[in-house]
Order: structure tokens, then C-alpha cells, then sequence
């Protein structure tokens, strides 16, 4: 397709606007009840017109993002992930949502073990804490160096599974995606209803 117009680039050959080149969204369903019409507009968010690679990758990595150590910058660096590898917005933001206040607790529990084992430590630091003493002053000076070291331990867990995670998740996402498309297209349109 060729612009014709004055100036600099004259002529100058541009792609068509992708927006304007996929299929128009479809309206939710009228028949059924609330779930189907849940389920319809939820995968209308997910961007089910997306290739599936990208939406598998757009949800992995917001998955990798929350698997991260670093607690309250989840949604800044889902945002900036978004934006620089153009990725739906709204998939990362969803994949961040995994580790939240209800699953830190156990997902801390598996992650200051694997860190350990990753950087072969022993368990010195838990039995080190002075867990009785914790509400004077002096014991947070005496635990200090423990604490320290469970947080690294941690935190080199936590990126281990956001690593492990993101992988799994986009491997499994992916192919799920691509055996619905394929079971889509088997189905004709009259039936598809």
C-alpha cells in the first residue's frame, strides 16, 4: 500500500495498521447464562484474536515478573515489560496476580529452601535466630546476619522459580492456545455457537 503526498518519503510503501487487520471482535453471546458470557468477554480481554505465542508470552512473563523478589515493583516492571516487548498489557498484569499476599507464604517456603540448596548452604541461619527475643532491640543487632543471609537465600529462590515458572507457564500456555485455534477451526461456523 503507497501514500502519495508531498514532502519527504513520498511514495513510501507503509504496512496497514495491524489493529484494522485483525478479525473484528465478536459480541458476547446472548443465549446461556452468566458464565458463558463471562468466558467470552474474558477471552475478548486476553486477546484470543493474538497470535498464540504472544499471548502464552505476554502471561509468562507477567508470571516470571511475580516470582521476583521484588516485592511492590511488580506491576511497574509488568508495565515497562508490556510496553518494550509489546506485549498485551492486560495478559502481564494478569500473570503478575499468581504470587499475591494469599500464596507468598507458601511459595517463600519452597523458594529459602531452593535458594539454599542453590547456593549450598546449610541451615544455620534458621536455628541461629534468637526467635524468643525478637521484641528487644539487641536481638534484631545479633539477627541481623542471619536475617541477611536467609534473604539472600531467598531471593536467589524466587528467582529460580520465576525462571522455572515463566518457562513452564508459557510452554504450557502455548500449547494449550494452539490446540484450542486448531479445535476452532475444525468446527464450522454455523455450529460454532
Amino acid at each position: 500500500m503507497t501514500f502519495q503526498g508531498s514532502g519527504p518519503g513520498e511514495g513510501v510503501e507503509r504496512s496497514p495498521d495491524p489493529r484494522k487487520s485483525r478479525p473484528p471482535l465478536s459480541p458476547p453471546p446472548s443465549g446461556g447464562g452468566w458464565y458463558e458470557r463471562f468466558k467470552a468477554q474474558f477471552l475478548e480481554m486476553l486477546g484470543r484474536h493474538d497470535e498464540p505465542e504472544k499471548v502464552a508470552a505476554s502471561f509468562a512473563i507477567g508470571v516470571a515478573i511475580a516470582f521476583t523478589p521484588l516485592l511492590g515493583f511488580h506491576w511497574i516492571m509488568a508495565f515497562f515489560a508490556a510496553i518494550l516487548l509489546k506485549l498485551n498489557k492486560l495478559d502481564v498484569f494478569l500473570g503478575t496476580l499468581v504470587v499475591n499476599p494469599l500464596t507468598l507464604g507458601p511459595v517463600s517456603a519452597v523458594a529459602l529452601p531452593l535458594g539454599r540448596l542453590i547456593v549450598r548452604a546449610r541451615q544455620e541461619a534458621v536455628t541461629l535466630m534468637p526467635w524468643g527475643d525478637l521484641l528487644r532491640p539487641a536481638a534484631w543487632a545479633q539477627a541481623a546476619p542471619a536475617m541477611r543471609t536467609m534473604g539472600i537465600q531467598w531471593a536467589i529462590g524466587m528467582f529460580a522459580l520465576s525462571i522455572l515458572f515463566g518457562a513452564l507457564t508459557y510452554l504450557t500456555l502455548v500449547r494449550v492456545l494452539r490446540n484450542r485455534r486448531a479445535r476452532a477451526a475444525v468446527i464450522p461456523p454455523d455450529f460454532a455457537d
